[in-house]
Parts: structure tokens; sequence; C-alpha cells
């Protein structure tokens, strides 16, 4: 008879990669709910690349057993060497999971839900959760619950076309749906509870963005993944309108500087015509409009309201700072 220390091995080892820089003690959410999964803590690790945080929250962190803690110098996140390629490269898990620190699993289930499809069939090289959409969140962040962290980003967003596009294919399968990357237009996804397999790091390179991480995976020919609709992750990614303004402003000033420097391809602007009418619309506000109150009548939320603004807010950043970037520019524009 097997022991279940001995059944513990045989369930694959799961990395959690999460870069931080707290002041404050919100990445306890994130631990505690990890610790809290039904899954053997010796088949967990939670990989910490800190870039500069209160010593009062390293040494909570240090407490729980299956935490590790890295040193990022640097503190950003994103690019090749930071925050999320640096702990991509230590961990030792057969399945990473980007795992930032405002983010919360929401049941005990999690990493079983996830892992399913992954170990149901191999050609599937990720699964991607859903984000929750929490009633005590103010309105700005139950909006990005909706569409996702970057507003911009809707119409090549995972998260904006479940919302917005009817027509994608999704074939559901069991207690989860697989969806295909396409090479030309893949996704815009990679975070907050994305799980992948490790070994196709190997084969793609450093993850210096979600983005451009993505899209060499799908040029590399993976093509299947699953979304797991029941396994919910809380994204506690802003308090107030203000604080959107400012992480955005932040993002995007460095989103650009990675590819003026690290000379990576802009490679998931293809059909530039359509980008730029989509830019357009949303510059114009109005044409937003009747969307935000479709939405609102579906989902009675007020936060939807919110909808034209914020499309108009992240498409002016996005253009002001590929303004400065003349590589970023020219290819829009080639």
């Amino acid at each position: 008879m097997v022991n279940r220390q001995e059944n513990s091995f045989l369930k694959p080892l799961i990395s959690f990669v999460t870069p931080m820089k707290e002041k404050d003690f919100r990445v306890m959410k994130l631990i505690n709910s990890v610790k809290n999964q039904n899954y053997p803590k010796e088949r967990i690790e939670l990989i910490i690349t800190d870039g500069g945080s209160n010593p009062k929250v390293l040494e909570e962190c240090k407490k729980f057993d299956f935490v590790r803690i890295y040193n990022n110098p640097k503190g950003f996140a994103e690019g090749a060497g930071m925050g999320k390629d640096q702990g991509i490269w230590k961990s030792k898990g057969k399945y990473v999971v980007i795992a930032e620190s405002d983010i919360e699993f929401m049941d005990s289930e999690w990493i079983n839900k996830m892992i399913k499809p992954l170990e149901e069939d191999k050609e599937i090289f990720a699964s991607v959760p859903k984000l929750y959409i929490s009633k005590s969140d103010g309105p700005t962040n139950r909006y990005l619950s909706y569409v996702g962290v970057d507003p911009f980003a809707v119409y090549r967003s995972l998260e904006g076309q479940l919302e917005f596009n009817k027509g994608i294919k999704k074939m559901l399968k069991g207690s989860y749906f697989v969806l295909e990357l396409s090479k030309n237009e893949p996704y815009c996804m990679g975070s907050n509870g994305f799980m992948f397999r490790r070994s196709i790091v190997k084969e793609v390179g450093d993850y210096a963005q979600d983005v451009e991480f993505i899209a060499r995976i799908a040029m590399k020919g993976y093509k299947k993944f699953a979304f797991v609709e029941n396994a919910r992750v809380w994204h506690k990614n802003v308090k107030s309108f203000n604080e959107f303004i400012k992480k955005r402003v932040k993002w995007t000033r460095n989103y650009s500087k990675v590819y003026i420097k690290e000379k990576k391809d802009f490679n998931w602007i293809i059909d530039k015509k359509r980008f730029l009418f989509y830019c357009l619309k949303n510059i114009l506000l109005f044409p937003n409009i009747p969307v935000s109150v479709k939405k609102y009548v579906k989902y009675r939320d007020i936060a939807w309201m919110l909808h034209p603004i914020l499309m108009f807010i992240s498409t002016a950043l996005n253009i002001y700072y590929s303004l400065m970037s003349k590589k970023m520019l020219s290819q829009v524009f080639s």
C-alpha cells in the first residue's frame, strides 16, 4: 500500500514566482492562499525576488518553509534578468505560476484545478485562471477585473476578448475550456496566476515581458492553452482611480524602456490599420459609451461607467510613450 507521503511525491512540483517591493504586508494574503491549498506543501515552492521591501515584511515571509527569497537589485518586475525572469530561472517546478504580490487564490483547490488540463493533455502549454470580481473593491479595480489590468490591451488581451468578443473560439473540455494561440495575433496574457510548463522556457528564452513572452511561445509553434473559469484569482491591483493613473504611467514608461534597451520586436501589432482605428476610437471617447451602457445593463455594476475614460487614459499614455520611442513608433507605421 502506498502511504500518504509517497503519494504526495507523485504530484508535480509547483513553483510560484513573486517579484515584489512591498511597504506593507499585502503579500501575506498571497502566501496564506498558497499555504491553504489542498496540495502537498513539500510539492510547492514560492520564490520571491525582492527589489527592496520593508525588512519586517521579509521577516514574515521567511517564516514559511516553502518560501525562498532572492535579491532583485534593480527592483523591476519585468525585463530580462529582472524579477519574474530571475524567479523563473531559479524555479525547480514542473509548472511555474506567475504570482504577483497583490493577488490571492480564491479557493483551496486552485492548484488542482489549474494542473488538471496540463496533466491531461501534453499539448496544452499553459492554464489561465479567471479574475475574481469582488463587491468590496472600488469601481476602478472591479472594472479592471472584468477586462484585465491594462484597458488599452482589451482588443488582444484574453480577458478583454472573453468579455467583448462573442465569436472567440473555445472548446469546453470537462471543467475547463481549450483555446488556441495565433502566431500572427497571440493573446496578451501571462500574469496574475498564469501557469505554464517550465520546460518551454529553455526554448523561448527570457521572460522579459508577458506579451512578448507569449508571442515567442506562439512563434515556437505552441498553440493549445486552457482557460480554467472556476479557478479564480483576486487581483487587488488598485484602491482608487488616482492609483490606477500612477501605476499606468509607471508601467507604460518602463514598458517602452524595455523595448528600447533590449531591442525586442514590437510584434504584437500585426493588423496596423485595425490597431490605429482602435486607438482613434478610444481617443474620441464617445464610441465606447454605448459599450459602457450595455455592460452596465448586463452586470448592474457602476464600474462599467469608467470604460470610456479608462480606455482614453490608457491609450493616451501608450501613444505618448510610443512617441518617445522611435523603435516602437517605426514598427507601428513601417
